[in-house]
């Protein structure tokens, strides 16, 4: 996809997927970058820790994250019975400690062995697998890594249980309206399931509502809106320090629910004439232009089946709160 880029070398994997950003070669892929730390006292960029106050204080109030808690809480005895010869817990994006309370905790049971974290954010898998121990013993592992990619340590051959909660996986690339969402997923579903140990059940959060005035009112949060534009902070703090001509405060967070995609797509836009240039190329940005950060697909669970049985893997059972809104999906990636 991206074999027209300018024939000299672009170094790092952050300023490959900003250029294609900019270059709108690729959207709603800079999801994976929005959770990078500060280097020194007053840096902006601070995104993991907007993650945490956003999850908080979301999780206050009557959203995803919320019924997701509820699901796990009151279908816990029937998600064990589905795992009851699996002995390790794979934690895909364990989140901030509060998310590792209430998401992960509860399917460390007497069988569990061994506890996996892999987080992009570094300090999310130490800190989840650090709090594990504490509570359970339970011998653990913290990994900085990208949950998509194959590692060393997910390669023996274990019974495990892989949690995916959140509605990460609904977070990938797409064009905003993209014709084709469930075999998408299929794809994200299947690179799931080749970096998992063989017949590896997954618990998949993800929610289902379609209905709009719903959406966009979950993310309507100012901490949440800033968790999202401080990749700006990001981008100017390691990319583009020498270019006056980008401000990230000259970008703000926008929504737009394209239904018939499933798709949910979390927006920059500027508000400000931006010009600048990056690895020999000028870029311009005039205000109300707009680049897709992230995507959120909604997924109903039909169609969450019929991803999963493209990409080969067993759909279980769907464990759902009573309006249908939220759903954890019980998958086996065979």
């Amino acid at each position: 996809m991206l074999n027209t880029l300018p024939r000299f070398e672009i170094k790092g994997e952050f300023e490959l997927d900003t250029y294609a950003w900019f270059t709108k070669r690729l959207h709603g892929h800079m999801g994976r970058w929005q959770y990078m730390e500060p280097q020194s006292q007053g840096d902006a960029v601070c995104g993991a820790m907007l993650w945490d106050v956003w999850e908080k204080e979301a999780s206050q109030g009557d959203n995803m994250l919320k019924r997701q808690s509820d699901i796990i809480e009151s279908s816990l005895h029937e998600m064990h019975a589905l795992i009851q010869s699996h002995n390790c817990v794979i934690d895909l994006g364990p989140g901030g400690l509060s998310a590792v309370e209430r998401n992960t905790l509860p399917f460390i049971n007497n069988d569990i062995e061994k506890y996996i974290a892999i987080d992009i954010c570094k300090d999310a898998a130490i800190n989840a697998q650090k709090y594990i121990e504490k509570k359970s013993q339970v011998k653990s592992l913290g990994i900085h890594n990208d949950f998509f990619e194959i590692h060393s340590a997910l390669t023996e051959n274990t019974n495990a249980v892989a949690l995916m909660m959140g509605g990460t996986v609904g977070n990938f690339e797409a064009i905003p309206n993209t014709s084709n969402p469930i075999q998408l997923m299929s794809e994200r579903l299947k690179k799931l399931g080749n970096a998992l140990p063989k017949n590896t059940i997954s618990f998949i959060g993800l929610e289902a509502t379609q209905n709009s005035q719903i959406l966009y009112d979950s993310y309507d949060y100012e901490s949440h809106a800033a968790y999202e534009i401080n990749v700006m902070h990001a981008i100017k703090r390691d990319l583009l320090q020498e270019e006056d001509g980008f401000d990230p405060y000259a970008w703000k967070y926008s929504m737009q629910w394209y239904p018939e995609a499933h798709q949910f797509c979390h927006i920059a836009e500027s508000t400000a004439l931006q010009r600048f240039s990056m690895y020999g190329e000028d870029f311009r940005f005039a205000k109300g232009d707009q680049l897709v950060i992230d995507n959120s697909f909604k997924f109903p669970v039909l169609s969450m089946q019929r991803a999963a049985q493209l990409a080969g893997a067993e759909y279980l059972k769907p464990f759902s709160d009573s309006d249908g809104r939220m759903v954890i999906h019980a998958i086996r990636f065979c």
